[in-house]
């Protein structure tokens, strides 16, 4: 990962506001923006060596997400939440999932949406409901495409 890639100012930002420091955190995210043109927020929950490819170019994400380790996301992706921020419903990735370029995932008002561990959502999509894990959904509305093998 070079110095300069969202994932490293993302990180940055989620460490100041997780210390106390929100309004750096906010600068630092501002300072995504303007480099990258993503919006990341320091309030997401985020696991280990999580991807932004091409450079999170137009990623928006709610602070009301988790991501878990080793998810790839790519260009263009929105992950939305009708809730407001600081509700108890989130917008939940497991473990190696894949978002392809230009989806948007919606969790619907006061409730949460989860895609299940080693998932793929496929480029173009729309998804408002639960993807279970090891499945491949895409389209628009998302539907199941077919299993994935547990390696």
């Amino acid at each position: 990962m070079s110095v300069r890639t969202p994932e490293l100012l993302w990180a940055a930002s989620r460490s100041l506001h997780q210390k106390g420091w929100p309004v750096l955190a906010r600068i630092v995210k501002t300072l995504n923006w303007s480099l990258h043109k993503c919006l990341l927020p320091s309030e997401a929950l985020v696991g280990r060596n999580v991807i932004l490819e091409h450079y999170a170019l137009g990623v928006v994400l709610h602070p009301q997400l988790t991501i878990g380790d080793n998810c790839r996301i790519f260009h263009h992706v929105s992950l939305a939440a009708e809730s407001p921020i600081g509700s108890s419903h989130r917008i939940v990735l497991g473990k190696n999932v894949v978002i392809g370029a230009h989806s948007i995932v919606v969790a619907r008002r006061e409730s949460s949406l989860q895609i299940g561990e080693g998932s793929i959502l496929g480029a173009g999509s729309v998804l408002i409901s639960d993807i279970p894990p090891y499945e491949i959904w895409a389209g628009n509305p998302a539907r199941k495409i077919k299993d994935i093998s547990k390696q």
